[in-house]
C-alpha cells in the first residue's frame, strides 16, 4: 500500500484556486508515475483508492523474488517522490511524502466482489497487515520512514538489503507484536 502523505494541503491548494480538474491531473500525474515503477517491477496494481495505491506481486504471474520486488518498487516510489516535490515545489505546490507498508504472506487472490461488479484483488490478514503498515509510515513517530516493511517481508530479501529495525507495533485486532523495519540499499 502507498499512500500521499499530506494530500489535504494539496487539496485545499486547489479548491482554493477553484481548479478541481488541476488536482486531478496532479493525483493521475503522481499514480501515473508510481504505476510504472510497480509494473517494471512486476507488480500487480488492485486499485487505486483516491491518492492511495494498493499493489500486489506474485499473481497472477508467479514471481519467486515477489518481497524484494515490492520492496525494490517501495525505495524506488520514495526516490520518485523525491522528484516530484522539487517539480511541485517551482509549481508552489505543498511539500508532499509518501508513506509505503509492505508485507508479505499468503493471501486469497482472485474475482471478488458481487454479481454486477467485481474486481480482481487479494484480500487476507497479510494484506490488511500492509494496509496498517502503510497506514504508520512517515506518520507520528515514524515520520522519517516513508517505506515500513514486516519481519515477514524482511526475512524474504536478499542479504544486500539493509534493513533498519526500527520498533515493534501492535496491529489493532491482532494479539502479537509485528517487528517493523525501514529497508535501505
Amino acid at each position: 500500500f502507498m499512500d500521499i502523505c499530506g494530500f489535504t494541503p494539496i487539496s485545499e491548494y486547489y479548491k482554493n484556486k477553484d481548479d478541481p480538474e488541476g488536482l486531478v491531473l496532479l493525483v493521475n500525474e503522481f499514480l501515473d508515475a508510481m504505476t510504472k515503477i510497480i509494473l517494471n517491477n512486476g507488480g500487480t496494481i488492485d486499485k487505486y483508492m483516491g491518492d492511495c495505491v494498493m499493489a500486489f506481486w506474485n499473481a497472477p504471474i508467479a514471481c519467486d523474488n515477489h518481497a524484494e520486488m515490492a520492496v525494490k518498487s517501495s525505495i524506488e516510489i520514495e526516490a520518485k517522490t523525491n522528484e516530484l516535490k522539487a517539480v511541485y515545489e517551482e509549481r508552489g505546490l505543498p511539500d508532499i511524502n509518501v508513506g509505503t507498508g509492505v508485507n508479505t504472506g499468503d493471501c486469497i487472490v482472485g474475482n471478488m466482489g458481487s454479481e454486477s461488479r467485481f474486481d480482481y484483488s487479494v484480500i487476507g490478514d497479510a494484506v490488511n497487515l500492509a494496509a496498517r503498515l502503510e497506514a504508520t509510515a512517515a506518520r507520528g513517530e515514524y515520520i522519517e520512514y516513508k517505506t515500513i516493511i514486516s519481519s515477514f517481508t524482511r526475512d524474504q530479501l536478499p542479504e544486500s538489503y539493509i534493513c533498519e529495525e526500527i520498533g515493534n507495533i501492535k496491529v489493532k485486532g491482532k494479539d502479537e507484536l509485528i517487528t517493523i523495519y525501514a529497508p535501505r540499499l
